[in-house]
């Protein structure tokens, strides 16, 4: 006697085996989004993880973080976006990146299994004052969606004397141009939107601080050359 498939898992397994991950660039050379064409994240959050450890919650970024090369790794509503060591090779990691998406999305499993891990950091609260309700209301409607285009996002943090505090994640944390970003793009339309915001500040964490200290090494390193040259 043939065993039959349920119709839901053969139902899965047809969009599976007919799925077309699409890659995008992104302003970071050491990050790519792959599109799979189906849901990853509901609504616009996001949610990244920038070590092993912070992955025990999520198969799929489990999986990811067993490739070779990979650094950090950020969900989307339709994206992954992953980024790489400088010193690694895409041509070598794209066909593994690719193989550990489809073979997540066949498995069945839920993309993070502990649904408290992905929060929204500009939902409104009773709290808030009218100035910061406008702040999260902005960063949810015009700038986040354009940000999370280049595999990217900005996470609020606060907002003290004027100054809106905000973290960058995914291709937007280790990217040349966050700071242009931050300030011509995102400062100046909260600053436009809003006259109680007088700046834009970046919140680092430990990551980015120490990746921060190592840049202005290497830039130091790099002057003093030039001068003995």
């Amino acid at each position: 006697m043939r065993s039959q498939i349920p119709s839901s898992a053969a139902a899965r397994f047809a969009q599976i085996r007919s799925m077309f991950i699409q890659t995008e660039s992104t302003p970071n050379a050491d990050s790519l989004k792959f599109k799979p064409g189906v849901s990853v994240l509901s609504g616009n959050q996001t949610l990244e993880f920038t070590t092993p450890r912070d992955s025990m919650a999520s198969p799929l970024a489990k999986s990811l973080f067993r490739i070779d090369g990979v650094r950090s790794i950020m969900f989307g509503p339709d994206f992954v976006t992953v980024t790489k060591d400088t010193d690694a090779a895409w041509q070598l990691m794209k066909p593994e990146i690719y193989a550990s998406i489809m073979d997540f999305f066949a498995s069945g499993k839920l993309v993070v299994e502990d649904s408290s891990a992905v929060q929204s950091d500009t939902t409104i609260l009773p709290e808030d004052s009218e100035t910061v309700a406008m702040i999260k209301e902005l960063l949810d409607t015009r700038i986040r969606p354009t940000i999370q285009e280049d595999g990217g996002d900005v996470e609020y943090k606060g907002f003290e004397n004027g100054i809106v505090l905000l973290k960058l994640k995914g291709s937007c944390r280790t990217c040349d141009s966050s700071v242009v970003t931050l300030k011509t793009g995102i400062e100046n339309m909260l600053m436009h939107y809003i006259p109680e915001v007088e700046g834009v500040e970046q919140v680092l964490d430990e990551l980015d601080a120490v990746s921060q200290k190592e840049l202005s090494k290497l830039e130091s390193k790099l002057s003093q050359s030039e001068l003995r040259d």
